[in-house]
């Protein structure tokens, strides 16, 4: 019964909270998420990362992203390309995004990065969130 509920939601286009249930690589689907970051307490160069669910890929994967504001302006508050893609390759099972943090305040503000695509794949977790300073 877990496996035909497992397919119906694929065929719908949900993905299960922990990806397919009972697969064995290669024979999983291809499935990234979007990985919340730490709280960035200065100003620096940073990483978001984008993962791929079930292990190392088979293939190069494109997974197209963007970054959205929140309380966190782009070009005030952090520096990132608005949208792109980047390749997760075959034999690896992540990549990596590249933001800075322009400025720390008391104040604790949130941006996100928000998967769009991935191909050959499905979006898993398609929002990580990010937190510049604020108290805890």
């Amino acid at each position: 019964m877990r496996t035909i509920m497992v397919l119906l939601l694929l065929l719908l286009g949900i993905v299960p909270a922990h990806g397919a249930a009972d697969c064995e690589p290669p024979d999983c689907p291809v499935v990234v998420d979007a990985i919340d970051g730490p709280v960035h307490e200065s100003a620096d160069s940073y990483t978001a990362a984008l993962k791929l669910r079930n292990g190392p890929a088979q293939q190069n994967v494109e997974v197209a992203y963007r970054f959205v504001d929140g309380t966190a302006k782009l070009g005030e508050d952090y520096q990132a390309m608005p949208r792109g893609t980047v390749t997760i390759k075959a034999g690896e099972s992540q990549a990596g995004v590249p933001y800075k943090v322009l400025r720390v305040t008391g104040e604790q503000k949130k941006f996100t990065l928000e998967i769009t695509s991935v191909k050959p794949g499905q979006i898993g977790k398609r929002v990580a969130v990010f937190t510049i300073g604020g108290k805890r």
